[in-house]
């Protein structure tokens, strides 16, 4: 039997696990990079200070549907697979750990295991983070393979993925001919220097999406923390170039995520949309939900896991 562990950043379910998850999270070096001993410092106090605050915004969206929506990839992933593979979920900041979903694999008798991280376009921050955990957890189990899936920004199933609920989006909200906003998380600027490719990846997913769609499109990033210098162009300010230029009809794209969290539904639904119809004017500005049709995505892990046992 293949084990197959579907790993993604994790979400705090209470206010009591929302100063772990951030802690977890900033004392992530992917996240900080700095010396381990500084960084737990640093990482203590960030989550002491903002675990109120960011619990706040949690229950604004009545929690985060991340760990449901994962449980929901999972058993169709293990339905399509069929009983030759064991699928189960792991997460970088919240439980099971990446460490533990490794060991609860081992201990259900597996020995051959595929990791996919669930990040559609790679990031040292998010993608690299994954497989340094992997890596450290395969440590404790040396007779363990474990293989690792890439990215998936440009797999046909993924561009399927995402045209099916574009087009469900513009039919619902009754629109014509709408620009493409493809808003993705934005990672600090440095990361690009090291080699990151996400910004390339993110620019190659909205380019294969909107010419499939026959539609015009712009790419920005969001949710922004901290001093450091982002990529950009951030989604705001994006919206008000928009604006400018007389585009009034947009439908916002969150690429970079699979499942509803909060960062769409607090950063944009809460914060970013209501800024462009009450600030700018964009009266015509819509927010694309994540797509609801897993089919697609369930076929593009299928086709990753073919891939690496080929």
């Amino acid at each position: 039997m293949t084990g197959i562990l579907l790993i993604n950043m994790g979400s705090p379910v209470c206010r009591c696990d929302m100063k772990t998850f951030l802690n977890n999270m900033f004392n992530d070096k992917a996240i900080l990079p700095m010396p381990s001993i500084p960084r737990k410092l640093v990482a203590k106090i960030i989550s002491t200070t903002r675990y109120k605050g960011s619990w706040d915004k949690y229950k604004l969206i009545g929690g985060s549907p991340l760990m449901k929506s994962m449980d929901e990839i999972k058993e169709a992933l293990a339905a399509e697979l069929g009983s030759d593979y064991y699928v189960s979920n792991a997460y970088s900041y919240s439980t099971p750990s990446v460490a533990q979903g490794v060991q609860l694999q081992y201990n259900q008798g597996i020995r051959e295991m595929i990791a996919i991280p669930v990040y559609p376009q790679y990031s040292i921050s998010t993608s690299e983070s994954v497989i340094t955990d992997l890596r450290n957890a395969n440590k404790s189990f040396k007779d363990m393979n474990i293989r690792i899936a890439g990215s998936f920004y440009n797999d046909p199933n993924y561009i399927e993925y995402w045209t099916g609920q574009i087009q469900k989006s513009i039919e619902e909200k009754k629109l014509t001919k709408p620009h493409l906003l493809f808003s993705g998380h934005a990672i600090p600027e440095y990361l690009i220097q090291k080699g990151d490719t996400y910004v390339q990846e993110i620019s190659e997913s909205a380019r294969l999406i909107s010419k499939k769609l026959g539609l015009t499109h712009d790419i920005s990033f969001q949710s922004k923390i901290g001093r450091v210098k982002w990529v950009g162009p951030d989604t705001k300010d994006k919206l008000k170039e928009l604006a400018q230029q007389g585009i009034s009809e947009i439908l916002i794209i969150p690429i970079s995520f699979i499942n509803e969290n909060l960062e769409t539904l607090y950063d944009l639904d809460v914060e970013i949309v209501p800024y462009g119809r009450n600030e700018l004017g964009l009266k015509n500005l819509h927010r694309s939900n994540i797509p609801k049709n897993i089919k697609p995505l369930v076929e593009t892990f299928k086709a990753a896991i073919q891939k690496i046992e080929l």
